[in-house]
């Protein structure tokens, strides 16, 4: 199939400006649109109806709740914030955007109706999802983008956090505030962020010479309670603790703090505690929580973009991987050794 964007290549021109001249539009010179169109002919083009205008264009989010350990409640904050983004995007555009949620639904069945939407693209909130999951929506004809995961070796278009900058931030600042001994507090449930940050906190570990104690390392359910009660039990059955603890999310980090105070020990004066998301209540937690806070509204604005792209024909066939750096919110709950 002939792509705008092969004609581009040919013409030295943007898939834009390929576009503009097709349509017989504005904002091309004679000699540039000449050009393009001699070219288009010689690679056998022909003329069909415009792109759909903006207004004509629907988009689809899809929020996936696979298990629903990560993709839940105590996560609607975040995920709305990856939906504002794509809100901004779709409206600078006229897009009409749809949203739908799944909750425990066969990721196959899902995929199979899919294939039957009248939408022109998908963008689905991968966070639950694992490698195998992606093979589902190979035969979908329609564009897709995938968020909030990374899968380097499949063939989809995924746009995240870059867990290993982030994880690589966080262990710096500890190192930086004096602490030799950091322990990890890991997700028993596994998706692409929560493998990416475990190595990503061996590798940062290994730079700063620091030893990775296994004793330290704990395993908990991502959902509050039930991480709480996992924490709990560690620290009734552990005398010796490190002196900061790294946690996968800010659920993990709340039930961390919560289960230290339950054992009479002090966030920071006794022990120091870093979380990853930044949700709303990380500010005003006691004390508040130093941690990553996810750039979840461009991750969703470059979605749209993305999806945009694809839709229009105005970008290169093979897939993308966009990771997109965080930052380290400093607050109150590690202190300086």
């Amino acid at each position: 199939m002939l792509r705008l964007i092969d004609i581009a290549r040919l013409a030295d021109v943007s898939p834009s400006t390929v576009s503009l001249a097709l349509n017989n539009k504005a904002g091309v010179s004679e000699e540039v649109r000449k050009r393009i169109i001699d070219i288009s002919l010689e690679m056998g083009y022909k003329k069909g109806p415009p792109p759909p205008a903006g207004e004509n264009i629907t988009i689809k989010m899809l929020k996936i709740a696979k298990h629903g350990h990560v993709v839940n409640e105590q996560h609607n904050a975040f995920i709305t914030e990856y939906l504002e983004g794509i809100e901004t995007g779709a409206k600078k555009r006229k897009y009409k955007l749809e949203v739908s949620f799944f909750n425990r639904i066969p990721v196959e069945n899902i995929a199979e109706a899919l294939r039957d939407s009248a939408v022109d693209g998908f963008i689905i909130l991968g966070s639950e999802f694992n490698a195998f999951d992606l093979n589902y929506f190979t035969n979908i004809s329609k564009p897709l983008v995938f968020i909030d995961t990374w899968f380097p070796l499949a063939l989809v278009d995924c746009i995240d956090i870059d867990n290993d900058d982030a994880v690589f931030k966080s262990i710096q600042y500890l190192y930086e505030c004096g602490h030799r001994s950091i322990g990890l507090i890991k997700s028993s449930y596994d998706t692409r962020n929560f493998r990416m940050r475990e190595i990503g906190f061996g590798e940062s570990m290994e730079y700063f010479s620091l030893p990775v104690q296994n004793n330290f390392i704990v395993s908990v359910d991502p959902m509050m309670d039930r991480s709480f009660a996992d924490l709990n039990n560690f620290f009734d059955k552990t005398d010796k603790i490190p002196t900061a603890f790294f946690c996968m999310s800010d659920i993990m980090a709340y039930s961390c703090m919560r289960a230290l105070r339950n054992h009479n020990i002090r966030v920071p004066e006794d022990v120091s505690v870093i979380g990853f998301d930044d949700l709303p209540s990380s500010s005003v937690t006691d004390p508040p929580l130093t941690t990553v806070r996810v750039s979840t509204r461009q991750i969703g604005e470059r979605a749209l973009e993305r999806l945009s792209d694809k839709i229009n024909g105005l970008t290169h066939a093979n897939p993308e991987k966009i990771l997109i750096s965080g930052k380290l919110m400093i607050r109150d709950s590690v202190r300086k050794i």
